[in-house]
């Protein structure tokens, strides 16, 4: 696995100078310094440093953060390609062995992806949310959900990480799961083959929802939503009482969950089985 840092990037660039004529230095120096803009413009915002500022300081859109203004022998779309590139090779170098400056690289691309509403980043941010030496993962993983498309690989990527313990964090697994429980709750589906995906997905987090990674209110929204007859049943109580065998989860939707457990106790009427996962589970 190959390191990210700068030094190591103008040798994987060498593949781009094909796609315009600039040098792999070239290259990469276009992405660094467009990155460096941004961290050092975000600096003196947190600071509040007294200055003025030019409205093409602004990393506020394409132009402004490539630095499409200057004439410096780049469009606007070479730039674009440049920082494409960068992003993918995000998902096979070794971030874990990044240098400060460069993990800050990587934060600040993120964050871009994010403010520019970057959709096109979504493969990138798959491969980088699934590299066993990314960082910033839960960062990856969040836009991937957010931008990508709800489908079938998208349920198998989110399945991946909120089921593997050993290879992520609570919190990565916590947030694949809580984030795409977000999409299916907003996803607005409107043909039969969007109802499907839609449908597979809530079974999928349905499957695992005993799991620590299942464990939520926003999934138990979700649930509430596409589930006939989950508000008022066994299946619901025996989720959230399982959600407070969670250290963790009890801290943070401990009051949210006891709230629940004591409803469905006390509303006086028989709580029926959902077979909604198909097993009898």
């Amino acid at each position: 696995m190959k390191s990210a840092s700068f030094a190591v990037v103008i040798v994987l660039a060498t593949s781009m100078v094909s796609v315009f004529a600039h040098t792999p230095a070239q290259t990469n120096a276009v992405v660094r310094g467009a990155l460096l803009n941004f961290i050092n413009y975000s600096s003196k915002r947190l600071v509040n440093l007294p200055r003025k500022v030019s409205p093409t300081e602004v990393p506020d859109n394409w132009y402004n953060f490539l630095g499409g203004y200057m004439n410096d022998g780049w469009t606007l779309e070479e730039k674009k390609t440049a920082f494409e590139w960068y992003l993918g090779t995000l998902g096979t170098n070794d971030c874990v062995a990044m240098s400060g400056e460069d993990r800050n690289l990587v934060r600040a691309a993120l964050i871009q992806c994010k403010s520019l509403h970057h959709t096109n980043c979504v493969p990138a941010m798959r491969a980088l949310a699934l590299n066993p030496r990314g960082i910033f993962r839960a960062r990856a993983i969040t836009l991937a959900i957010e931008f990508g498309t709800v489908d079938s690989n998208m349920t198998t990527f989110v399945e991946t990480i909120m089921t593997n313990s050993m290879d992520y964090i609570l919190h990565e697994r916590k947030t694949a799961s809580s984030k795409y429980a977000s999409r299916l709750l907003t996803f607005n589906a409107t043909n039969a083959v969007q109802l499907a995906s839609r449908e597979v997905g809530v079974r999928m987090l349905y499957s695992n929802r005993l799991l620590e990674s299942g464990t939520g209110s926003i999934i138990d929204k979700a649930f509430l939503k596409y589930i006939d007859g989950y508000e008022l049943s066994s299946n619901r109580l025996a989720y959230a009482i399982n959600a407070l065998t969670y250290p963790a989860s009890a801290r943070v939707f401990g009051d949210y969950f006891t709230t629940v457990t004591n409803q469905l106790l006390s509303s006086g009427q028989p709580l029926p089985w959902i077979d909604f996962g198909g097993d009898g589970n």
